[in-house]
């Protein structure tokens, strides 16, 4: 398969059979955190303090997750500065202060990176302004000291996440409070929460070259870094025993991946390399793909919950076994299009709150039953 060729993957996670059934999703949380852990100050503050600590490295300005999407233009950052200026208020900040040495941007990261762009690095030269025209083309060290003590001492509140709230509630914190121009994808909020090993290790995974050959290039919004998590989860945490949904599922993952060990993680690294390639063995370019025996190949559409149930099941097994299914291949394509096409549980299990523990059960069932079928033809 080339992987320069468009390919989407589906996620099922939360899509209802019937609109009626959107309230029963497991999608709920299972296990609601104590609202006495959450430890949230306000804080009035002068801007100059947070252009201070910014010029310190002070403030983890993760953008990994923005490096596909639309950031700010000239124009748009231009503004903002004009709006300092001219003291509009701005929006408060919100940090994840549990490590005082370096704040963690929660949500007003464009306004952030603005900011740092225009007094700190100063590449920023103002253009495309409404009010103060006179500033066209003005960078940072041409502005008039009046005005650059005016956005020094421009009032900004900050919501300060405090030590000691437990990451769970840190992750729904940051799911509610992001409202951004730009609404990040669930993994992408956990890249911006992860400690930069952690995120080095899901995107060196993911450039995985086989993996790319079965889903095509999934980088934009962080889809290929979810892809590996949840073959990392599923592989390693019973989900089929869990009170979780599978997005707070996946927050566990990653907690434990920070904790891990070199070793834990090598070994991690071997068995997702093992997975891809297995299933490129039996399934090749065709991996992951729903479609029952009356529908041709058209666009290439990938499903996430297909990669999930596929990468664990063939990882498991032997070589000698592996071997054998590879033997017998066809046979095994064969018995999961008959499977996609005459068995409504299984299409349902792969389609519709693909979270349900129910639908887990039978997706993971159906599959080892095949398997076992073909080893034993």
């Amino acid at each position: 398969m080339d992987c320069e060729e468009k390919i989407e993957v589906e996620n099922n996670d939360e899509t209802p059979e019937n609109p009626d059934d959107e309230k029963n999703l497991d999608s709920v949380m299972q296990e609601p955190f104590n609202p006495a852990e959450i430890s949230i100050i306000s804080k009035p503050d002068t801007l100059h303090n947070i252009i201070e600590r910014l010029k310190h490295g002070e403030i983890d300005m993760n953008t990994d997750f923005q490096r596909h999407a639309d950031l700010w233009d000239t124009q748009k950052m231009s503004r903002l500065i004009e709006s300092i200026l001219i003291r509009f208020p701005l929006p408060a900040f919100y940090f994840d202060a549990s490590n005082e040495e370096k704040w963690l941007i929660v949500d007003g990261l464009q306004r952030l990176s603005s900011i740092r762009r225009f007094v700190v690095e100063k590449k920023l030269k103002l253009r495309g302004l409404e009010y103060l025209k006179e500033f066209e083309e003005l960078t940072w060290d041409d502005l008039p000291r009046t005005h650059q003590r005016r956005m020094n001492e421009c009032p900004v509140t900050l919501f300060l996440i405090q030590p000691g709230t437990p990451d769970a509630v840190k992750y729904s914190l940051f799911r509610r409070i992001n409202t951004g121009g730009l609404v990040l994808t669930d993994q992408e909020i956990r890249n911006a929460m992860a400690a930069p090993p952690i995120r080095g290790y899901l995107e060196k995974l993911a450039q995985e070259d086989c993996l790319k050959r079965l889903v095509g290039d999934q980088s934009r919004r962080m889809v290929d870094q979810e892809l590996v998590l949840r073959f990392l989860a599923f592989h390693t945490m019973d989900y089929g025993e869990s009170r979780k949904n599978i997005a707070t599922f996946l927050d566990e993952m990653m907690d434990k991946l920070s904790k891990a060990s070199s070793e834990e993680l090598f070994s991690l690294e071997r068995d997702f390399h093992c997975a891809i390639k297995r299933c490129w063995d039996i399934f090749g370019g065709e991996a992951f793909e729903k479609r029952t025996l009356s529908q041709k190949t058209g666009r290439r559409r990938k499903n996430a919950t297909l990669f999930e149930v596929w990468t664990t099941a063939l990882v498991r097994l032997s070589d000698e076994a592996m071997g054998m299914l590879q033997s017998r291949k066809e046979m095994l394509i064969q018995k999961h299009l008959e499977c996609m096409t005459n068995d409504h549980d299984y299409f349902r299990s792969i389609s519709y709150s693909t979270q349900k523990k129910e639908h887990f059960h039978i997706r993971n069932q159906r599959v080892a039953a095949m398997i076992k079928e073909v080893l034993c033809a």
